[in-house]
């Protein structure tokens, strides 16, 4: 059996050079808590499919966003989606705290 494979694009690292992108077929909301081992910028998702419904990770549950991306500091522990911590980790840019 094939595994489906939706890739969106959250953010970027190393200055906005190394795009962060996570495979969004089966999404994993549970919250997974990070240590960011570089600045993160957290961009607004957008994409084919998307009607700006997609959920915002549980770090920016109840925050008003007046600018994106999001520039997170290294060294921050945040909370977000399993997809979400799984591509950070991958990445290199997080540590599962």
């Amino acid at each position: 059996m094939a595994t489906e494979t939706r890739l969106l694009r959250l953010g970027s690292i190393n200055g906005r050079t190394t795009p962060i992108v996570a495979n969004i077929a089966f999404l994993a909301m549970a919250p997974t808590r990070v240590t960011l081992t570089t600045d993160y910028s957290r961009e607004a998702p957008t994409g084919d499919g998307l009607a700006g419904n997609f959920p915002l990770p549980p770090f920016l549950t109840g925050v008003t966003v007046a600018e994106w991306p999001v520039v997170i500091p290294s060294g921050t522990t945040i909370s977000v989606g399993r997809y979400e911590a799984d591509a950070l980790i991958a990445a290199g840019a997080a540590t599962e705290a």
